[in-house]
């Protein structure tokens, strides 16, 4: 049997994961909190039994990104309330009999929206329908807005906005329809570095008084962001989004909170790794 001694270990799991900037926050979390620990980016292909091999290695913790949050729901152990309601896991705990699974996507999203402005009352539209789409639909559903989902694959979207009892709208229909949406949340992979840079939306789609976060946060500027920028839209980036459902992450694997300072650490290091890309 192999265990870790000396340091926790804690890692963020998906394919794609090259792009993430996980390691660089929860690491300075981590050190300024004074908690010994490593947290890596481990690259996954079949999510079933990579997920008993870290649990066989002694993973303490681990973040779940593209494209297994719903795939991990299932494999999880035991979900509480909130991520089977959302049906979808960005967060795995270690257990003795396996993963315990939760989701802070939500948490992330409200926070970092609730710091640009209010979201009650709002008429919020979100695009895409997988697993981070879900956990921000739920979040702003919760904080009091009325939610559409926007998505390609019409069944995909109309299953969600079931599950979710919400509105649905065709992708590919959105923008010939009136728009009286003041909050868009962009939730799918388009402008993911090392894919296709382009908009769910074109550039006319947005309206100065929106309130629009980009969930994609590398590259930091996306065709999305940019467009909704030059519309004088008022912009949350994805950095904010990750940092705090990074933060409720910690907290839950730790059972602590996470000092003010660990999180000032943590927003200098998500920002210097991000650079100006």
């Amino acid at each position: 049997m192999i265990r870790p001694e000396q340091k926790k270990l804690f890692a963020v799991v998906g394919n794609p994961v090259r792009h993430s900037l996980s390691p660089a926050m929860m690491s300075a979390a981590f050190e300024t909190m004074g908690v010994q620990a490593v947290y890596a980016a481990l690259f996954v292909d079949e999510l079933a039994r990579d997920l008993e091999t870290l649990h066989r290695a002694g993973f303490s913790g681990l973040s779940v990104t593209i494209p297994y949050k719903e795939t991990a729901c299932r494999l999880a152990v035991d979900v509480d309330e909130t991520a089977y309601e959302i049906g979808a896991v960005n967060t795995l705990r270690r257990s003795s009999n396996g993963w315990e699974g939760r989701n802070t996507d939500w948490i992330g999203a409200v926070r970092a929206l609730s710091q640009a402005g209010a979201i009650e009352g709002r008429n919020a539209l979100v695009l895409g329908a997988g697993g981070a789409a879900r956990a921000v639909a739920y979040g702003l559903q919760r904080a009091g807005a009325e939610v559409t989902i926007a998505n390609r694959c019409a069944e995909r979207g109309k299953s969600l906005s079931h599950q979710l009892h919400c509105r649905f709208i065709a992708l590919n229909v959105l923008e010939k329809k009136e728009n009286n949406f003041n909050l868009v949340v962009q939730c799918t992979s388009l402008g993911l570095a090392g894919a296709e840079q382009s908009s769910p939306v074109s550039a006319s789609f947005f309206r100065p008084e929106m309130l629009v976060m980009e969930i994609v946060y590398r590259p930091r500027h996306t065709v999305f962001s940019r467009a909704a920028e030059q519309a004088g839209c008022t912009v949350v980036s994805g950095l904010d989004m990750l940092l705090y459902q990074g933060v409720a992450q910690i907290e839950w694997w730790l059972e602590s909170a996470v000092t003010p300072p660990a999180v000032e650490a943590m927003r200098r290091a998500l920002e210097r790794a991000a650079g100006d890309e």
